[in-house]
């Protein structure tokens, strides 16, 4: 069985595996033919390694849901999820789309704080 691997945060369970798919279905094929998926994040390997470029990055994030959009804000707070490995205007497009999808721009800034603690310092 072939592996794919990262060194990132943690193990992903279900619920990231469901989300990582989602905005990831090539994934899926992967999987039918023998790949083990074993990333520890779910934003870097999208960012990285599947998005071809931010439009795509965007247009992926927008399929998901609000509660998974709660989900990933949670773990990112609970610093289980890595912004830190995103280019800066990924993780301002995942920012910006997370508080368009929850409806909170407190959300948003939280994130982008999350990812870089000055923003919001004067």
């Amino acid at each position: 069985m072939q592996c794919i691997q990262s060194s990132m945060a943690r193990d992903l369970n279900e619920r990231d595996l469901e989300i990582l798919r989602k905005l990831a279905p090539e994934i899926v094929e992967m999987e039918r033919h023998g790949y083990q998926i074993e990333y520890l994040n779910i934003l870097p390997p999208l960012a990285n390694h599947y998005s071809r470029g931010l439009a795509d990055f965007e247009a992926r994030l927008k399929k998901l849901s609000a509660d998974d959009f709660r989900y990933l804000a949670d773990v990112i707070f609970q610093g289980n999820e890595s912004l830190s490995r995103l280019e800066p205007d990924y993780a301002e497009a995942f920012s910006t789309i997370a508080g368009q999808k929850l409806s909170s721009s407190e959300i948003a800034d939280k994130l982008r704080e999350a990812y870089d603690p000055e923003f919001n310092r004067a």
